[in-house]
Parts: C-alpha cells; structure tokens; sequence
C-alpha cells in the first residue's frame, strides 16, 4: 500500500490552526454565506498553477535513532479544483507497469487500500461545498469520498490548505519578516519551542516553503513547492470514460 496523500506536513497544519482558532475566538461571529463568498471571491482571482511538492521529516527519537523520510507530490490547480497525485520513483512506476502488482477488481477488498494511495481532486462549489474524489486509474472509476472516509484517503478537511498550501488567513496571525527573495513575502509563527516559517508566494498565490522545527533540533519537517510545466489539459478533464462510485462501496 502506498503511504497516504498529504496536502501539508500534518504538524505545521496543526500549529496554523490552532493559531488561527485561538484568534478567531475573540472575534465576532461572520456569516457562514459572507465567508463562503469571501472564499469564492479568494478561488476566482487565484492563479492555475502546477507543483511538485518535496516534503522532508527528520525526528530524533528518546532512543537517539534520527528517522528521515522524503517523498514528493504532484499538484494541478485551476478553476476551484485541486489535483493531487504522488510521485512515484521511476523503479515503482516500471514495476507497475509490468504487472509485478496484482490488480484488483473494484469489490476485491484490495480496492479500499489502493484508494489511499491514489490520486485526489478536491473540488469546490460557490456555496463552499467541498468533493473530494479518489481516482482508481487502474479500475478507471472515480470514487467519491463521504466526509467521514476523507481523512482516509489523505485529505486534512482545509480546502484552503489544500488549494493554496496554506490558508491565507494563517498569514495574518504569523509575523511578517519581509522578503524573502524575488516575489516572496516571509513569515512566522512562534508557539512554545515550535517555530514556523513561510514563504509566500505573491504572485502565484501558494506557499514556495513551509518549515517547522522544535527549539532543541530534535525535529524538524519542511514542505518546499517548486513550478513544473502546465499540462495542456488537467488531469481530471480526462476522466470522461471513468465510472463512478461511492468510498462506501470499497469496504465491502
């Protein structure tokens, strides 16, 4: 089974929102429809853009063993959409390629484990409304995933985070350091021993770098996007001959 899609290191995730919600609690009430509608207002002006997202995680444990791990996504976004994708290194994709992995029929059991590791996009209405969708290439089907098996398939709950990285709310509650090299803006968040740092970029309305590290250096994960070429067509526009089905449908 693949490890499950990540769309920000879970504890930078984490930090930001506890931030973000320890402010918002002293604020008044907003309106769910002005807030969806600021949010919309935020999608429409938002730039497509595509990624290759680096995630590294360095942990020292109490036994004094350092644990790294690196693995990389790829991003499509554009038009209230979001796609995410692992990338694979070139020996696993030959691999598959080869049939050296069984595969499974839709209702094989097996189907609930290949969903974790497949591909996601993440949609969004105006009214706020969110789908989020697992991509079984193999099966061709596009399974839509019910708000309670989303955590699941690898998706955090934050169409924000997924769509820009990093809520640009957050920003307003982190310190601004300035720039931080050709069309960034620098930022960060100190809770306790933990430090956040962003770079944001301006322009293409995304996080470039997200760092979080503990003041003893016994941890330490950084998020780093990186441009790639737009595809002449987005990856969920080739999806016309897939079925589709329910995330229900797979535990079976």
């Amino acid at each position: 089974m693949r490890p499950v899609l990540h769309t920000l290191a879970v504890a930078v995730a984490l930090t930001l929102a506890a931030a973000t919600s320890a402010v918002a609690q002293s604020q008044p009430a907003v309106d769910p429809a002005a807030a969806a509608a600021q949010v919309t207002t935020a999608v429409a002006a938002t730039p497509p853009v595509a990624l290759r997202l680096a995630y590294e995680n360095r942990s020292i444990g109490t036994d004094g063993v350092t644990r790294d791990s690196r693995h990389a996504d790829l991003m499509f976004r554009d038009k209230a959409a979001v796609w995410i994708e692992r990338e694979l290194p070139a020996a696993l994709r030959e691999s598959e390629h080869e049939g050296h992995q069984v595969a499974h029929g839709p209702h094989a059991g097996h189907a609930h484990d290949d969903a974790q590791g497949a591909p996601l996009l993440i949609q969004r209405e105006p009214d706020g409304k969110v789908a989020v969708k697992s991509i079984l290439h193999k099966q061709k089907r596009v399974i839509d995933v019910e708000l309670a098996h989303q955590a699941n398939v690898g998706y955090g709950g934050s169409w924000a985070a997924a769509y820009w990285l990093l809520d640009p709310v957050a920003l307003t509650r982190m310190e601004k350091l300035g720039a931080g090299g050709k069309g960034v803006e620098r930022y960060r968040l100190v809770q306790g021993e933990r430090t956040t740092l962003v770079d944001w970029d301006v322009a293409g309305k995304y996080a470039r770098r997200i760092e979080q590290k503990d003041a003893h250096g016994l941890s330490r994960q950084v998020m780093t996007a990186s441009a790639i070429a737009m595809p002449k067509v987005m990856p969920w526009q080739k999806l016309n001959n897939y079925s589709r089905g329910d995330y229900s449908d797979l535990l079976d």
